[in-house]
Formats: structure tokens, C-alpha cells, sequence
């Protein structure tokens, strides 16, 4: 059998020092839930750090995703102007979608891409800039998540968008500002559908 020594009175803390220790880690505990969870889980910022630590942004892309896939279906979007045809097995759609945005206020529109599949943009805003978020999700259940690019404030972008996975890939706006922006969207190229998530 192994003989171990009882620590004495005076090694072991008192009551006093415990409950110091126990107020101090209390308190550390809700400092970082205030400065970093709730910002990165769930896109509330009470003191304004996870802003400033790029944590927000995370957050509100979460909750969005979070409350796309639980409480609505997505709705389909009726574009300005239409043109489908087949050409070698693909499919080329054109679509033009105009949206305003309040201050405060979000939207998310994607394409409905098969992998691989290409599709080219350009959307830019009228009077100001918008936050904004390209990125991807796989169809339901699969847990695809991909983010091609994000900026702030931002007014304008174009580029070629590839599919990694099956699913939905497009942008997540919102508006900072504090009056309204518009943003217009123009889209071609080998793409099932055009939606509005958000």
C-alpha cells in the first residue's frame, strides 16, 4: 500500500481564497461569453469587440443558415428577365435581381449549382456599401460549408463563381448603413435555379 501525507492547515486555501478564485473564474467565464460566444455563435455584440475581432460577421452568417434551415423553405425569387436554352447538356439562365435594403436589414440570394458547375457576376449597390458574404452550403444534411470570399462596406463585385459541392452558392448582404441601399445583381451561366434564402 502506498503511505501519502496529508497536506497540512496551512498549505491547504482557506475559505477566503476559494471564494476569491471561484468570484474570478465566474467572472472570466462571462467576460469571454460576452466578447467572444455570443458574438461568434449567435451575431449579438453588446460591447462592440467581436465587431472589432471579426467574430460578429461569424455569427450572423450562423444564425441566418441556422434559421434557413429551420423555419422556411427557401422562397423562389421572380428575376426581371429569363432565358434558359440547352446547349451541350448545360444549362445557361440570365437573371437580373434588384432588392433594397433597410438599415439593419439582410438578404441572401444563391444559385442552385451542381458541382463543378460555373456561373459568372457582377452586382453592385446604389448609395452606399453593404457587408457581404459569397459563399456556399451543401443540400440538406450533407454539412458542405464553404466561404469563397467577404468584404465591408463594399459597393461593387464580379467575378466567376465555381461550385465545390451541390448545393446553394451565392451572397449574404446586409446593410450598415443607416438609410437604405439598393443592390442589383446580374447573373449568368450553368445554374439550376435562382433563390431568395433570407
Amino acid at each position: 500500500m502506498f503511505n501519502s501525507q496529508q497536506p497540512s492547515e496551512k498549505d491547504l486555501p482557506t475559505s477566503t481564497q476559494l471564494l476569491k478564485a471561484t468570484v474570478v473564474a465566474i467572472a472570466v467565464a462571462f467576460i469571454l461569453i460576452v466578447i467572444v460566444v455570443l458574438p461568434a455563435e449567435y451575431g449579438s455584440d453588446p460591447t462592440g469587440m467581436g465587431r472589432i475581432l471579426g467574430l460578429k460577421e461569424m455569427g450572423e452568417i450562423k444564425m441566418s443558415l441556422l434559421e434557413e434551415s429551420q423555419h422556411k423553405p427557401a422562397q423562389e425569387i421572380t428575376a426581371s428577365s429569363t432565358d434558359v436554352y440547352h446547349k451541350e447538356e448545360t444549362m445557361v439562365n440570365n437573371d437580373v435581381v434588384e432588392h433594397t435594403l433597410e438599415p439593419g436589414q439582410a438578404i441572401e440570394i444563391k444559385l442552385e449549382m451542381i458541382r463543378e458547375s460555373l456561373a459568372q457576376y457582377e452586382w453592385r449597390t446604389t448609395k452606399g456599401g453593404l457587408n457581404y458574404n459569397l459563399h456556399g452550403d451543401g443540400y440538406k444534411g450533407t454539412e458542405h460549408f464553404v466561404s469563397y470570399k467577404k468584404g465591408r462596406m463594399v459597393s461593387s463585385d464580379s467575378g466567376e463563381l465555381k461550385a465545390e459541392f451541390d448545393g446553394y452558392h451565392g451572397w449574404f448582404w446586409r446593410n450598415r448603413e443607416d438609410y437604405p441601399v439598393t443592390v442589383r445583381l446580374q447573373t449568368s451561366g450553368d445554374y439550376i435555379q435562382i433563390k431568395q434564402m433570407l
